[in-house]
């Protein structure tokens, strides 16, 4: 179990599902929990592999308190026992094949298991009335917080309840019904900085000369934004904009309108976010630049038909040529407008160009929407092909 993280991957997706279906699903969280998970697994097996015979005392470091501190911002506290002991299940499920697979004799086999059983129910039991106490520790000061406040009600708006617009408005100091566009913004937990995502948000509100505001500190680790935007802005100007806060990476929805409107923003911007964590290393991009590739993602194998037959050897070709080919189809065959977002001169650009088109099976002028598309894919999913 140590020497294969691999081996944990069930017991972070059950404690996932434990978790409640929005808490467990919002990305930052899910990578928390993630991580207090294997924390988690690899305490109790290191204790258990320095001395088998020794209660383990509960795991209360940073990054676990963290977690289910979370979850009862979250309104998930509830299922902190549920998810506890889904973990333990799945970890015990993996523990007995392990120990299955290395002996079979009953007399070895059978004291062995049950020692590690009582071991692990024990330290789960211990963990959870710790962290428990903790959290009872703290209920007074989250309870009255009003950053909570906030998320509680944006969270009962997003999952569908009911709400009166009027009365919502003057508690959030946010008008539900405007034209708007969800941003959420985060870091990896390890660097997380809560005053860079604060002004990040501050200097994406300024660029799209937004009217008004919403920000909820959905975790330690991210933000929720909410802008009425006065003018468009684009994933240059951002990236350009924050360039200083290297850690921090943005996710953008699509314009929208409404309290409907209000939710789909904000659901395109977990779609995007979930883009970024799991396929590149972008630090900012918007549903709309990225609401084909989504659709393309979700058969891997009819993607790479799709990327060998429209690209032909473009696909494996030099990276400089598709990096190129790609701005010049979003800049609408512009060589002027794709040289200066390049930083390169405009008889580069057309080179680069003619030397792509030599390497594609059809012509540039009549495939140029699936080039675009199979370049976009190889661009956000971090294909590779060989």
């Amino acid at each position: 179990m140590l020497a294969d993280p691999t081996v944990l991957r069930p017991i972070q997706e059950a404690v996932a599902n434990a978790a409640g279906r929005r808490f467990g699903s919002d990305p930052s969280i899910a990578e928390a929990i993630g991580a207090a998970t294997r924390a988690n697994a690899r305490h109790w097996a290191r204790s258990m592999y320095e001395d088998p015979r020794r209660d383990v005392e509960p795991n209360l470091s940073s990054q676990v308190i963290g977690i289910a501190r979370e979850g009862y911002r979250w309104g998930a506290e509830n299922t902190l026992r549920a998810s506890y002991r889904a973990g333990e299940q799945a970890m015990w499920s993996i523990w007995m094949q392990i120990a299955f697979s290395l002996c079979d004799e009953p007399d070895t086999l059978l004291p062995a298991l049950d020692l590690a059983s009582r071991s692990l129910s024990l330290w789960v039991e211990g963990t959870v009335g710790a962290l428990t106490d903790v959290l009872e520790q703290e209920r007074a000061a989250l309870s009255g917080d009003e950053h909570v406040r906030r998320l509680e009600l944006v969270n009962l708006i997003l999952g569908g309840a009911p709400v009166p617009l009027t009365g919502v408005d003057r508690r959030l100091g946010y008008r539900l019904s405007a034209r708007h566009i969800g941003v959420i913004l985060w870091a990896l937990p390890q660097v997380a900085d809560r005053t860079a995502l604060v002004q990040v948000a501050s200097r994406v509100g300024r660029i799209v000369e937004s009217r008004s505001q919403l920000l909820v500190h959905a975790s330690a680790s991210s933000l929720w934004l909410w802008l009425t935007p006065g003018i468009p802005v684009s994933p240059e100007a951002l990236e350009t904009a924050t360039a200083p806060y290297r850690d921090v990476r943005l996710a953008i929805g699509s314009l929208d309108e409404g309290l409907d409107g209000f939710r789909r923003t904000h659901d395109r911007a977990v779609e995007t976010q979930h883009l970024m964590q799991t396929h590149n290393t972008h630090r900012v991009a918007f549903y709309d630049d990225v609401a084909a590739v989504l659709l393309l993602a979700r058969d891997e194998a009819r993607l790479r038909e799709f990327i060998h037959a429209t690209l032909g050897p473009l696909a494996s070709g030099p990276q400089e040529l598709r990096d190129t080919l790609r701005m010049f189809i979003h800049q609408r065959y512009n060589a002027s407008r794709t040289a200066e977002l390049l930083f390169t001169h405009r008889n580069t650009v057309l080179q680069r160009i003619r030397r792509a088109d030599d390497r594609l099976p059809g012509t540039l002028d009549r495939h140029g929407t699936n080039v675009g598309l199979a370049l976009d894919a190889m661009h956000w999913l971090n294909v590779h092909v060989d």
